[in-house]
């Protein structure tokens, strides 16, 4: 049996948790009186453990091909031999089930975009069919799993999906595409010698600085809606929450840019 400090290395914890706290904000802004109630923390760990799930399984489909390189092999317990694989599967099964058995408890609505959520992340990572080594396809699947999944199934369990989900997917799919390309083009000259085919691969690279800046626009628009659609007594809260959130994370992603395109 392996220890938790192996446990939570393995789950990933810290490479997406404080993200998911922004469930929190997003909450109030589309249901401020259900901020502190029993329900957000449900949804809140019941997208922990689906997350969990979606990164886990990854490690462990990627752990043969991980094993072969020294630094993903060192973060991957699975590919280091630190956790077996059937001391992984169960694991995922048993977060999987926890986060689907919590969404049950919400609604059989919230449930069912659970069950697509952890099919989505299954589909991104199965060796059988692995949608992140297929062009398209492999950002469609980051970005509905990682990012719009998450999102409505927050959204879902307070209000009925409706129109004004809008904006704040216009927030979400950008900074998640984002984070998806960045990865491929760190990996490009890696990925390009082992042949694996992705979005950046099949377009030969991105300019993406330009991309950056269409997708902060795209992200400005959508708070601007999400503000506007506010009641009075909300809108300068609202406007405060938005700020603090998107204003730092278009900084870090043009940090992240630059570093990128100096390197290169």
């Amino acid at each position: 049996m392996y220890d938790s400090h192996i446990f939570f290395r393995f789950t990933r914890l810290f490479d997406y948790a404080h993200i998911l706290l922004l469930i929190f904000p997003v909450i109030f802004l589309i249901s401020p009186a259900n901020l502190f109630s029993f329900k957000a923390l449900i949804v809140f760990a019941a997208n922990l453990c689906l997350t969990a799930f979606g990164y886990m399984y990854n490690d462990l489909e990627d752990a043969v091909d991980d094993y072969h390189d020294p630094e993903k092999r060192k973060r991957n317990p699975v590919a280091s031999g630190e956790i077996t694989g059937n001391q992984s599967f169960i694991t995922n099964i048993a977060l999987l089930g926890a986060g689907l058995l919590m969404l049950a408890y919400v609604s059989s609505f919230v449930f069912f975009l659970g069950v697509v959520f952890a099919f989505v992340g299954f589909s991104y990572s199965w060796r059988a069919l692995r949608l992140k080594s297929t062009p398209i396809w492999d950002v469609i699947s980051h970005v509905t799993s990682l990012g719009v999944l998450q999102f409505l199934i927050t959204y879902a369990a307070f209000r009925p999906l409706d129109l004004h989900a809008t904006p704040y997917i216009m927030i979400i799919v950008p900074f998640s595409l984002m984070n998806e390309i960045m990865h491929e083009l760190v990996d490009f000259e890696v990925d390009k010698e082992t042949e694996i085919s992705n979005t950046v691969q099949m377009f030969g690279g991105f300019n993406v600085r330009k991309l950056l800046i269409a997708l902060s626009v795209t992200v400005i628009i959508g708070v601007s809606i999400i503000v506007l659609s506010l009641s009075p007594q909300y809108r300068v809260v609202g406007l405060a929450i938005s700020l603090l959130i998107v204003v730092p994370a278009i900084y870090r992603m043009n940090v992240r840019v630059t570093r990128l395109t100096h390197e290169k």
